[in-house]
């Protein structure tokens, strides 16, 4: 019975410190909003918003959460739909948001993190412009996995130095194939890239079928989509980013393996897509006091225990997520990197076109 009683005291512990944070919330959402023009609040009113989502598998499950959910911090409670729209790791929809979408806030994307690192090094495919883009947050970090089917020929990052491996993705400027090159090239792992996969879920039906023989650089929440790791199916070999998963402390961090110098200056510019993975972002030039009220939004969404709970139950990680205005300075940053580790690392993805 002391048992039972100690964890209803929790319970309602719980219960009363979620209410008065989203008490909190709600009251600084409404210290905010009032200060907006009176046609900014009343814009949304009886529209939809469409959410553009770079590829299926997680990043559409992001999406259709964000969907559900968003909306009702925003300011007359749009509608919100999900379209995807794969393609080039997220270049794709980047450069439709960039050239194409409607600039009053009515459409909005979630894409993948190369977007952010993509025109610096592969132009050609990501046609525009990164800092122009109204960045909206964050929604979490994710740990990028390298992982190989039960039945390949190397089942260790070890033994990819002496044996060849047969690894699939989607194209240059995707996370996929980008390290997978680097860690050809520079860090001399015996790969054969397999390059052309529409998505994650074309690459995970590919490997399932034994065109290749594993992935790397795909999201762990993708891979938490399947029931690979429960099955044994796959096994993990590396993961990437600046820290380990806490699922995963027996399985090599890239990085480490990286020599001091230039080795290591590319692996961390790559990285930037680990600590910034699911993205928001609108068209370039949307009225401020839109892109006011959709960031003050999706910082809501992510602290709602409802849309916690909701993506708990997907498997879904919301983790460190950022702020629009903390995006925006971290692509300025982005910007600043030395011409030359980018243009080294430019130089290897053009043999790969």
């Amino acid at each position: 019975m002391k048992m039972r009683s100690s964890n209803a005291q929790r319970s309602k512990s719980w219960l009363y410190k979620s209410w008065l944070h989203t008490s909190w919330l709600c009251g600084l959402i409404m210290a905010v909003l009032p200060a907006l023009p009176a046609a900014a609040q009343d814009f949304y009113a009886g529209r939809t918003i469409n959410v553009i989502t770079s590829g299926g598998g997680a990043y559409e499950a992001y999406g259709r959460t964000f969907a559900r959910h968003m909306g009702k911090h925003i300011p007359g409670h749009p509608n919100m739909i999900v379209q995807a729209m794969p393609g080039a790791g997220g270049a794709r929809a980047a450069s439709f948001i960039y050239k194409v979408a409607p600039r009053d806030g009515t459409v909005i994307a979630g894409v993948h993190g190369a977007v952010l690192t993509g025109p610096f090094m592969n132009p050609g495919a990501a046609d525009f412009d990164v800092t122009r883009f109204s960045w909206i947050g964050n929604a979490t970090r994710d740990t990028y996995v390298g992982y190989v089917w039960h039945t390949a020929p190397v089942q260790s990052l070890e033994e990819a130095k002496t044996k060849q491996l047969i690894l699939g993705g989607t194209s240059v400027g995707g996370n996929g194939i980008d390290m997978a090159i680097v860690m050809k090239e520079v860090l001399g792992y015996k790969f054969r890239i397999v390059s052309g996969y529409r998505n994650s879920n074309e690459t995970k039906v590919a490997l399932e079928r034994g065109e290749i023989e594993g992935t790397i650089a795909n999201a762990f929440s993708s891979l938490n989509q399947t029931d690979w790791v429960a099955r044994n199916l796959v096994r993990i070999i590396v993961q990437h980013g600046s820290r380990k998963h806490r699922a995963l402390p027996d399985v090599p961090l890239l990085r480490d393996l990286a020599r001091p110098g230039a080795e290591r200056q590319m692996i961390e510019l790559l990285n930037v897509r680990d600590d910034v993975t699911r993205p928001y972002l609108a068209p370039p030039g949307i009225p401020a006091e839109r892109l006011e009220i959709l960031r003050r939004a999706f910082d809501a969404t992510v602290r709602d225990p409802a849309f916690l709970a909701d993506m708990a139950r997907q498997k879904l990680e919301i983790d460190g997520p950022s702020t629009g205005e903390e995006l925006s300075a971290l692509v300025a940053q982005i910007a600043s990197t030395p011409p030359a580790v980018v243009q080294q690392l430019v130089g290897l993805f053009s043999g790969y076109k």
